[in-house]
């Protein structure tokens, strides 16, 4: 009898455990949801409220064109072209000058010269429009993509250290 009153708390001691396991599972689930749908909202809030950072070009970008604006982007292109990238010839989304595509590789390549300063907003907007245009363009799945800031402007120390803190997320390009 002391046998099976033992198994029997044994059993029930089983069943609860997997029920509070369950329960933290289930909740762990919602609380991811929940923060992709925060994460989703205020990505698209930062896009909606803050007005962008950089002039979007009326034409396609020209290298035969003598401004500093063109001459620099020709510059970053050519870069990236010598180590294998094919690069794009024209803007294809707002943000992002450049495409570039080698192997199973994705680079987006914002080139800014115009602004007095980079500021870190400036950064996490060019990674919301990154976001942005990858998830509108299922083409780009299963590469690897990395994002590129390009300029010559100085960076705030804030902007400097997020960089720092997040080289997956983000690379800078500056002129040597």
């Amino acid at each position: 009898m002391a046998n099976l009153l033992t198994l029997l708390v044994i059993v029930a001691a089983g069943y609860w455990v997997m029920l509070i396991i369950s329960r933290k599972k289930r909740e762990l689930s919602e609380k991811e949801l929940y923060q992709k749908e925060q994460f989703l909202k205020d990505t698209q809030s930062i896009l909606k409220t803050e007005s962008p950072s950089y002039n979007k070009p009326s034409a396609p970008i020209q290298p035969n064109t003598s401004s500093p604006d063109s001459l620099y982007c020709t510059t970053v292109e050519q870069s990236f072209q010598k180590q294998g990238f094919t690069i794009t010839d024209s803007v294809k989304a707002d943000g992002i000058d450049f495409i570039g595509l080698k192997d199973k590789e994705l680079l987006l390549i914002r080139c800014e010269n115009r602004l007095k300063e980079i500021t870190i907003s400036d950064l996490k907007t060019f990674i919301a429009d990154c976001a942005v245009y990858i998830d509108k363009n299922p083409i780009f799945e299963g590469r690897s993509s990395m994002r590129i800031y390009a300029t010559n402007c100085p960076i705030t120390e804030e902007a400097q250290e997020f960089i720092r803190n997040n080289p997956s997320t983000l690379r800078l390009f500056t002129e040597d």
